[in-house]
């Protein structure tokens, strides 16, 4: 996106620039994508604790660690296919048709619910964790395509505060429904904004380039593909061909791995004492209500008599998802703050490369702590900064890595990375979470031990990430960039 830098900006754009310096032209489009991405992250964590309190209530913490391996099954196969659909649809369109079959899911939880068809809290588990993954990949695809280089790197940081302030909003709304609505009639709520995002799409292509930019793109994509179907056509190069081909897609891969190994492992730790304090809370209040001879409530709502286990479940379900919401409240409250005033600071000082070091040093020191106290209190507090990091300036660093790349590596390659691989590290962690509790037994320190080790190997891939990015900058990757 190119912005002419002689015009004089208007209020707006120098209200934006007190945080970040924003161009004359930059503005508008700079704030759409922001709100964009604002009810793209509402959305979700509209629905997250319902996620959580579903499979946590119904499969435990070690159910939750395994199904993220039919997630990465799954998106092995989804990835492939959406590559396919980058190769043939104009990005607009490309982005109207996926989010629209999210919302057609979120309609369709919230019907069988109604039905009572059984194990959903399992299935309905899957999707959100290809449903986040996915859709969030696909906006920032859009965004490295809507910015160049130069404007990401100092806009991003502002379109990325709209998803910070969308998560902590979004959290806020799911804690207080949860008073007054049941878990599933909160996707009707998540469905109607992520309506509002395709709307908002649109909105910003026509801005940046117009009705006839678009129908150019998609006639360049029909000839490519036509040309692609050639018999003597070379085969068409698809994400995780792309990550065979350049050893920087690789390296962000195996740093993306990494992460959600260290992150899902801290997640399940976390959720073994959120487990073992929501059965002493159930306890005591079925105690307390007995004791009263008064049904057990949570909120405004009747549960049933004390002794039901049905009711039992439900108060455990609904505190859960309420310990889940807060927990998520105070993040993305941290995240917040260090969206708006570190992000854009660190970079600017220390470069890609500070950006990329700051989550693992965090998540080490996180590990070591649980490790000498594992306490959910500890445990609490340092999972909100570790999850805080990484939703603001990991999230918003690891974008700007795809700036100064081809479209192919943008879509194609970029979803590889952030879907697949985040769920296969998410498997990682499933593999060590089923050899820790089967075979050799470890308990909450021995997990944050492991998790120190895990950590020493992603400092190291994101010394090799700074050194291709150097590279990369200078020029001395034409294959990576497109550039002949």
């Amino acid at each position: 996106m190119t912005n002419p830098r002689h015009r004089q900006k208007s209020l707006l754009e120098r209200g934006l620039s007190i945080l970040t310096p924003v161009h004359a032209g930059e503005g508008s489009i700079t704030l759409l994508m922001s709100f964009n991405v604002f009810l793209l992250l509402t959305s979700y964590y509209v629905i997250k604790p319902v996620r959580d309190a579903l499979i946590l209530a119904e499969g435990g913490a070690e159910a939750r660690s395994y199904l993220v391996a039919v997630m990465a099954v799954v998106l092995f196969f989804l990835v492939q296919g959406y590559a396919t659909l980058v190769s043939r649809y104009e990005r607009t369109r490309l982005i109207s048709v996926v989010t629209g079959g999210f919302v057609a899911c979120l309609v369709g939880f919230w019907i069988l619910s109604r039905l009572g068809v059984g194990y959903l809290g399992y299935i309905f588990f899957v999707w959100v964790g290809i449903f986040s993954v996915m859709v969030v990949a696909q906006f920032w695809s859009y965004a490295n395509d809507v910015y160049t280089n130069e404007s990401g790197k100092r806009l991003f940081p502002l379109v990325a505060f709209g998803g910070n302030l969308g998560s902590f909003v979004g959290a806020g709304i799911a804690d207080g429904l949860l008073r007054y609505l049941n878990e599933f009639e909160l996707l009707l709520v998540a469905a109607a904004m992520l309506g509002a995002c395709i709307g908002i799409t649109s909105m910003i292509s026509r801005r940046v380039w117009g009705r006839s930019g678009m129908r150019q793109r998609q006639q360049e994509l029909s000839r490519k593909l036509q040309q692609a179907r050639a018999p003597d056509a070379p085969k068409e190069d698809l994400g995780f061909g792309l990550l065979r081909r350049h050893r920087y897609v690789a390296l962000i891969a195996g740093t993306v791995l990494m992460l959600n190994l260290v992150n899902t492992t801290g997640g399940y730790i976390l959720d073994k004492l959120v487990i073992v304090r929501g059965e002493q809370e159930v306890e005591q209040v079925a105690a307390q209500a007995a004791a009263a001879g008064t049904n057990l409530t949570f909120g405004n709502r009747e549960l049933g008599s004390p002794d039901d286990e049905q009711a039992r479940l439900a108060y455990q379900q609904s505190w859960i998802a309420s310990f889940s919401a807060r927990f998520f409240l105070f993040v993305n409250l941290l995240a917040f703050f260090l969206q708006l005033v570190v992000v854009h600071r660190l970079v600017k000082w220390g470069g890609v490369r500070a950006g990329l070091l700051w989550l693992p040093v965090v998540a080490l020191g996180t590990n070591a702590l649980i490790f000498f106290i594992p306490l959910l209190a500890v445990a609490r507090v340092g999972k909100t900064l570790e999850n805080a990091s990484d939703y603001s300036i990991n999230k918003t660093v690891l974008q700007m890595l795809f700036l100064p790349t081809s479209t192919d590596i943008k879509y194609k390659a970029k979803q590889v990375v952030e879907s697949f691989f985040q769920r296969f590290g998410d498997v990682a962690s499933a593999v060590v979470v089923f050899v820790g509790t089967q075979v050799v037994i470890l308990g909450t320190a021995g997990f944050a031990l492991l998790n120190v080790a895990f950590i020493l190997l992603w400092l190291g891939l994101v010394a090799g990430i700074a050194r291709e990015h150097r590279e990369l900058e200078a020029g001395n990757r034409p294959e990576i960039s497109g550039e002949s």
